[in-house]
């Protein structure tokens, strides 16, 4: 799928396995500041593992986890942790190759998959949780307009040390109202 001239996202699939095992241990160090799955990430079959689950998270419709591609180079993962069916809520997950990090990559990533969710998924609500310290991850909603809910005190376990996460979300109606603003926006300056 297209996001740009220069980004592109691939649904995970086995044929990234090896590339991805690659590029998580290149940024093992930098990932493990905000991410808690590492140590479960030693080899290229855990990495295969984890394809194999995502792969049969998108074939149930329980949403798309992808290979982010910036001037055809692999440089990262983003995409919906498993579909809340009973409730409509997606929740959007991500992480870049720290030498990719401040090009907006992400931002225009995300912004496409919030898309998927609300167009093709029907979702009614969109989360993205993010380490309070984190603030490269927290601008991703803050640009797309989600909203602060709140904090959630010691939510998260990494590495022996627990951290508060800012709770992001958005909604289908909220998501509906900025695109006809944007709409409207762009017919006037026509």
């Amino acid at each position: 799928m297209k996001v740009s001239e220069e980004i592109k996202l691939e649904l995970l699939s086995l044929n990234h396995a090896e590339e991805l095992f690659g590029l998580v241990d290149a940024n093992r160090d930098y990932l493990k500041k905000w991410l808690p799955w590492l140590d479960f990430n030693r080899s290229a079959q855990d990495t295969e593992a984890f394809i194999k689950s995502v792969i049969e998270q998108y074939e149930s419709g329980n949403g798309p986890q992808n290979a982010i591609f910036h001037d055809d180079v692999m440089c990262g993962v983003c995409g919906f942790h498993p579909i809340d069916r009973g409730n409509n809520i997606g929740r959007i997950g991500y992480w870049l190759d720290e030498a990719r990090c401040g090009k907006g990559i992400v931002t225009n990533a995300v912004r496409v998959l919030v898309e998927v969710g609300f167009r093709e998924y029907k979702l009614n609500r969109i989360e993205i949780a993010c380490a309070t310290e984190n603030y490269r991850s927290r601008a991703i909603p803050e640009k797309l307009e989600f909203k602060l809910e709140g904090v959630l005190r010691e939510y998260e376990c990494l590495y022996g040390r627990y951290v508060d996460c800012a709770i992001y979300s958005q909604l289908a109606s909220e998501y509906a109202l900025n695109q006809r603003l944007q709409g409207d926006a762009a017919m006037l300056r026509t």
